[in-house]
């Protein structure tokens, strides 16, 4: 069969926004000196079909869920001014602390060595861009909406210091360096202008080898082994980010020899350990890196199928579940499974993982509950499956793994967190966000008395107290819970956590409804969501 036939024809094709959509401008000076609406340039780009701001752009709400980030730029004599270390120390410490236990692609050691001048350091430029990188994240990790001025003020420092003389040139620290500031844009909201410094970090670390793996013999261990930390730390973030973006994979899947990084006390090998023996049989730094890097390998096979159309069987999708995805899962070691404890320093790491893999089964399967309510509403009878029980499953599992999400990230917000920060709100938020607006959608086209209906809106009220929560360290949260607030608005009461008693079929109100008229023609945001 051709790769036509093999795939569900129930849904109908993507539909491209207006070309200018396209198009974006993420610099700060096109923000502070736009004569029309705000911040018009910098929402722009392509998001694929299975992102979830492709369906905003059809509710309004794109621009509220995605804020650029609009910063009152200090001078340049500021920005290239050389920071006193003494102020920059804490926020090292906070980076450390927050962000490097999920992508340990610094060797904490050497880079404080470096600080202190114990350790040769690159080119002052390069390292400095580096370090202010750090601080930039460190800063953000510890913020709060009343103040932000610190994180953006690092980061201009490091921009400063980035120069295209930088691009005539290969190493380790310009990879880490440029995956840093992808990193901090990508939390405050420049999507694209992040997808772009993570690019320039991928033709970097592709140039100077990182994917490859040498003979023992011919290689110190422990080098080989930051080698390997930086690859996949990259790996990740780029399969993060194509997930979130619903852009192609542009990390090498083919031809890449490098291994998974080890399970390993960084006590345990130096510089001058001549071999390693064995792993750690537990939770450690590298821990999360390790299983992330085998999570993403596994679905990187099925990815590209659910971002083009014609959309994939329901049947198919499953049986890449049942094997693919659970045969991951099942090879987890004891310590690092979905129920196992953890240290504080590592929880946010392991709960991330899960996560991650929740997420990914409401985005396989998310087209199919969408296909189940615009049918619904069809003036002509709708196309029915050739496989219903398969759909069906399918319609299930995406409920399922949105209740799923909501629990464990509300579970892990209030009884799992040590620290509820900035860092800790932004992983929470962007899977929160998306899990919600499954029960939100089935509030929106279900009877109020329909099974399952009021666990749809205790999830509800469940990711709304998490948003409000996280409202305290981090502005998009209340913005997130602004949108959800007003898709739900006349179908859950959300002041007593009860259903507006009434609302059927018949007398919902037309809002709450998914148009099948409109349905195809915006199919490119309503595959997404709602």
């Amino acid at each position: 069969k051709t790769r036509q036939t093999e795939r569900c024809a129930l849904l109908p094709p993507e539909v491209a926004p207006p070309v200018a959509s396209f198009e974006w401008d993420e610099r700060d000076s096109s923000l502070q000196n736009a004569s029309d609406a705000p911040f018009k340039h910098s929402v722009g780009g392509y998001f694929g079909i299975a992102s979830t701001r492709a369906f905003l752009r059809t509710t309004g709400h794109q621009d509220e869920a995605y804020p650029p980030m609009a910063i009152a730029c200090p001078s340049r004599t500021t920005s290239n001014a050389s920071i006193a270390l003494s102020s920059i120390g804490q926020y090292v410490d906070a980076y450390f602390t927050h962000c490097h236990p999920l992508h340990p692609f610094l060797h904490e050691t050497a880079f404080r060595a470096q600080m202190m001048d114990l350790y040769p350091r690159p080119s002052q430029p390069l390292w400095e861009m580096l370090l202010y990188a750090v601080a930039a994240l460190g800063a953000f990790a510890v913020s709060s909406p009343t103040d932000d001025t610190i994180d953006r003020g690092f980061f201009e420092a490091a921009k400063a210091r980035f120069s295209t003389d930088m691009m005539e040139m290969g190493n380790k620290t310009l990879v880490q360096a440029l995956t840093l500031m992808s990193r901090y844009l990508r939390m405050r909201n420049k999507l694209n202008a992040s997808y772009n410094y993570l690019g320039l970090a991928n033709r970097t670390a592709i140039g100077i080898g990182l994917y490859k793996e040498f003979p023992a013999p011919e290689s110190n261990p422990f080098y080989q082994e930051v080698r390997r930390r930086v690859w996949w730390s990259l790996y990740t973030l780029n399969l993060e980010d194509a997930v979130a973006f619903s852009r192609p994979q542009d990390f090498p899947q083919a031809g890449v020899e490098v291994n998974l990084p080890l399970n390993i006390h960084d006590l345990d090998l130096t510089p001058s350990t001549p071999a390693i023996h064995a792993e750690a049989n537990q939770t450690i730094l590298y821990s999360g890196l390790k299983f992330a890097a085998a999570f993403y390998s596994t679905i990187s096979k099925v990815y590209s199928s659910i971002t083009t159309v014609p959309y994939p069987r329901a049947r198919e999708l499953l049986h890449y579940d049942d094997t693919l995805i659970h045969g991951w899962e099942a090879s987890l070691p004891a310590f690092y499974r979905r129920a196992a404890p953890q240290d504080a320093q590592y929880s946010l790491a392991h709960a991330l993982l899960f996560w991650r893999r929740l997420n990914f089964q409401i985005l396989m399967y998310r087209p199919f509950i969408v296909w189940h309510y615009t049918t619904r509403h069809s003036v002509s009878p709708p196309k029915l499956p050739a496989d219903p029980d398969s759909v069906q499953a399918a319609i299930q599992r995406c409920r399922r793994a949105a209740d799923d999400s909501i629990r464990a990230i509300a579970e892990f917000w209030y009884f799992r967190n040590q620290q509820r920060t900035a860092w800790e709100a932004w992983y929470a938020l962007q899977f929160l966000f998306p899990a919600v607006l499954i029960p939100v959608m089935c509030v929106r086209n279900e009877s109020s008395e329909a099974e399952g209906a009021a666990a749809w809106r205790d999830r509800i009220h469940q990711a709304l107290e998490v948003m409000d929560s996280a409202a305290e360290v981090l502005e998009s949260a209340t913005l997130q819970g602004r949108i959800v607030r007003s898709l739900c608005s006349g179908v859950v009461d959300l002041d007593r956590g009860s259903d507006v008693v009434g609302l059927g079929h018949g007398n919902r109100p037309p809002s709450a409804e998914l148009e099948y008229g409109a349905a195809a023609a915006a199919f490119s945001a309503t595959q997404q969501m709602l």
